[in-house]
């Protein structure tokens, strides 16, 4: 849709300019993603909107870089990726803001033990490490428990981590204050349908990260859905400002007419990574430059209001402000579904619970 509204703009104002967009599926795969930017770098392409994960973003770092390719992820959260004057631009705040909003509603809840459970790849080791730091200075964060990208069968980081809230739960002395702050994606069905059964698992909060928010394949899932609804399983999400709804809200519509589902902020600022790619061409005449492409891009993101509301970048190339809102799976009527729970405002500190 970005494509298609940018090149309608293009051509009511005359422009020549025209954009294509070639679509490759990584599967989160880091080797895949190598080989996708290899091969498009190959057809000369100079601009890459994505990939999704921490850890593609990772590895194909060193390869945009030495190349003169630009990389903008409207989801990539590793505060180690924070670099300045590199090619990665990511249209979204890094793990430090999702960090501190997580930490904010945990304080809020009264929690006071928390375990952490992570996957093992940039994105949700650096959630884990933000949020592990944060805490710190209001809590008791145990060792947790980390699992590797590849795993498959989760039946022994479920039993781990359940020793140590059972250790937790002793040490305190009731359930009251103890939880376990999950850091992954979809692998989440999994590990809550294993959970489910367990009285120790079932009987303390659980909270989730922005790889988790709005999981489709976590509110299909009956069981690990109800499982999710009994830990008052809460994620958050980089949020949609509420005074560009008339900027946003349209095109959600036409999305969801097309995807058949709510596209969340990630979607969205895809949407405004097309519209700034073009922005920067419009403003820099022509292909092959890129330094000049960078610095029109910057610009660019530095003036605009879309979908997202403002895309100002930090010194990093990172999103400068964001907000965060959080989703809980509810059961209205026999069917489950994200709600939205509370919002978090990073510039004033303020959680409103919805």
């Amino acid at each position: 849709l970005g494509i298609d509204d940018v090149n309608q703009s293009l051509a009511a104002a005359g422009s020549g300019l025209r954009f294509a967009a070639d679509i490759i599926d990584t599967k989160l795969d880091t080797a895949l993603t190598l080989a996708a930017v290899r091969a498009l770098k190959a057809k000369q392409v100079e601009v890459v909107l994505g990939p999704q994960s921490s850890a593609e973003v990772a590895a194909l770092k060193a390869f945009v870089d030495a190349n003169g390719m630009l990389v903008i992820s409207p989801s990539s959260t590793a505060g180690t990726l924070a670099i300045a004057n590199d090619n990665i631009f990511r249209l979204t705040p890094s793990d430090t803001l999702e960090a501190a909003a997580l930490v904010a509603l945990m304080k809020a809840d009264g929690v006071t033990t928390v375990l952490p459970f992570w996957r093992k790849d940039a994105g949700n080791v650096g959630l884990q490490v933000a949020t592990r730091a944060l805490f710190a200075s209001a809590g008791t964060v145990k060792p947790g428990v980390e699992y590797a990208a590849t795993t498959t069968d989760y039946a022994a980081v479920v039993a781990a981590i359940k020793t140590q809230v059972q250790a937790a739960i002793a040490e305190r002395g009731s359930t009251a204050g103890v939880a376990i702050a999950h850091a992954g994606f979809d692998e989440v069905v999994d590990i809550f349908k294993l959970a489910s059964g367990d009285p120790v698992l079932s009987a303390v909060r659980w909270y989730g990260t922005d790889g988790t928010a709005l999981s489709e394949p976590l509110r299909s899932d009956t069981k690990a859905a109800a499982f999710a609804k009994q830990v008052n399983f809460w994620a958050p999400v980089p949020g949609l400002d509420a005074t560009a709804s008339p900027r946003w809200q349209p095109l959600a519509t036409r999305i969801a007419a097309v995807a058949k589902e709510q596209p969340d902020a990630f979607a969205l600022a895809v949407y405004d990574a097309v519209w700034l790619t073009a922005q920067a061409y419009a403003a820099r005449g022509a292909r092959g430059d890129p330094a000049a492409l960078k610095a029109a891009f910057v610009t660019a993101a530095g003036n605009y209001y879309g979908a997202t509301g403002w895309t100002k970048l930090n010194p990093a190339g990172d999103r400068q402000f964001g907000n965060f809102d959080f989703f809980a799976i509810t059961q209205p009527t026999t069917a489950y579904r994200w709600d939205l729970a509370a919002q978090y405002n990073t510039q004033s500190g303020l959680l409103t619970r919805r």
